[in-house]
């Protein structure tokens, strides 16, 4: 009997700055979404999970800061916010669970070279810890971050960002690697 559990996603989202990390992670903001295995061809709603960096006003008198926060968000899951691609890394169990693990997940702002890839790697190691949250998943943080790393570069590659390729822009592209195939173009 097929599963229509709700998948979870790495995102990467199109950043500013230069890249610090030797593996260029940085390159881009890395968030989980939550939503449907089959998405309506309207788009369906989804939700975001994720470690953000924002500016706020700290002291008298007030100076700028920048601070990492958590956010949990309702999303649209057609490609808005400079959404560049999803991987589907694992099938849904307990949504509870999943939500519950992103949020006791720590904000790490005092380590230095600290970001939003360093949390999703942790978080992500804690659904695997937990063993309730999620049914079926990858179980390799490395073979996640490795093959979200390839797929956006092909992406990039096959001009999917720049309009120069035939793609359908209402829909994010996707990798399943539970499938080991290409959902979205």
């Amino acid at each position: 009997m097929p599963s229509n559990k709700d998948r979870l996603y790495l995102a990467l989202y199109a950043r500013g700055g230069a890249p610090q990390m030797p593996g260029l992670e940085d390159s881009y903001h890395w968030a989980f979404v939550t939503g449907p295995k089959v998405e309506p061809k309207s788009g369906g709603q989804g939700t975001r999970f994720h470690a953000k960096e924002g500016l706020i006003s700290v002291g008298e008198p007030p100076t700028p800061q920048w601070v990492w926060t958590y956010e949990e968000k309702p999303i649209p899951l057609q490609p808005t916010q400079m959404l560049l691609v999803r991987v589907v890394i694992g099938k849904i169990k307990d949504q509870h669970r999943v939500r519950a693990t992103f949020e006791r997940t720590p904000i790490r702002s005092e380590v230095p070279g600290w970001n939003c890839v360093a949390w999703a790697e942790e978080a992500f190691r804690e659904l695997l810890r937990d063993r309730k949250a999620l049914d079926k998943a990858v179980d390799n943080w490395d073979l996640v971050r490795d093959t979200a790393m390839w797929y956006v570069e092909q992406k990039k590659a096959d001009h999917r960002f720049d309009g120069q390729g035939q793609y359908d822009q209402s829909r994010a592209a996707t990798w399943d690697m539970l499938l080991g195939e290409e959902l979205i173009p």
